[in-house]
């Protein structure tokens, strides 16, 4: 019994190994690279240099908005535009994800499925292009501000924020300035339809409570994500103040 067990382990061990290798250490799968300044976009096909650069400018000018988010730590982004790749590194991230980071694997990188920079769109699994908005430089603000926000936090505590101070802080940092209140005229108790979501996107009611309590109730990033408050907690107190 000792012995089945001990290779089940080993078994395991090794599964383990060959899902978390390609997401660690991804750089043998992308030949392409651009860098300026602290952030490099690699990729598995060719990048237009100008453009790559403007998004790289793009990215950077996004993530200042929460001042106790920056970092001067090199940051890179992948772009896996071919299939095998995308299946390869998939394989525990869901279907739709356009772009990920898997902590505590990604070590201050995230991934893209695809990218088309001549029009500044990310493309998913599927082929959708999501539309502005949410441009490529906004999925590249979101997904890197989830990597800063982790090191920051380290992982287990990271993982442990409610669900609406980890995407919500990231697409409030990743979204262009729209104040809580304008927000809240938008779209208000809505629910997320398709309509909504092409317009403000999925975490749009998360990006509401985040732009309240720092703009609002000026608190600090930091006592944000030390916060725990439910979603329907942080709700109550946002709408009772907004629909005033």
């Amino acid at each position: 019994m000792a012995r089945w067990i001990k290779r089940l382990f080993l078994i395991l061990v090794i599964i383990a190994g060959f899902i978390a290798s390609p997401l660690a250490f991804p750089g043998p799968l992308f030949a392409y690279g651009v860098t300026d300044g602290k952030l490099s976009v690699y990729a598995d096909k060719p990048i237009p240099e100008i453009q790559a650069k403007a998004f790289i400018r793009d990215v950077e000018q996004r993530l200042t908005k929460i001042p106790a988010l920056q970092t001067d730590h090199p940051m890179k982004i992948y772009i896996a535009n071919e299939k095998w790749r995308q299946r390869l590194l998939w394989l525990i991230v869901p279907y739709r994800a356009g772009g990920f980071v898997v902590t505590p694997v990604s070590n201050w990188h995230a991934f893209f499925s695809g990218a088309d920079f001549l029009s500044d769109r990310l493309i998913s699994r599927s082929g959708y292009r999501p539309e502005p908005p949410r441009t490529l430089g906004y999925y590249g603000a979101h997904e890197l501000t989830h990597v800063v926000m982790s090191k920051k936090l380290g992982w287990v505590r990271f993982l442990l924020l409610p669900k609406w101070i980890r995407e919500g802080m990231a697409d409030y940092v990743a979204m262009p300035d729209e104040s809580a209140d304008k927000l809240f005229m938008k779209i208000g108790k809505k629910k997320a339809d398709l309509p909504m979501m092409k317009t403000y996107g999925v975490y749009a009611p998360f990006r509401l409570l985040v732009a309240f309590f720092l703009e609002n109730q000026h608190w600090s990033a930091d006592r944000l994500m030390a916060s725990d408050l439910s979603f329907d907690q942080a709700r109550k107190i946002v709408f009772a103040a907004l629909e005033q």
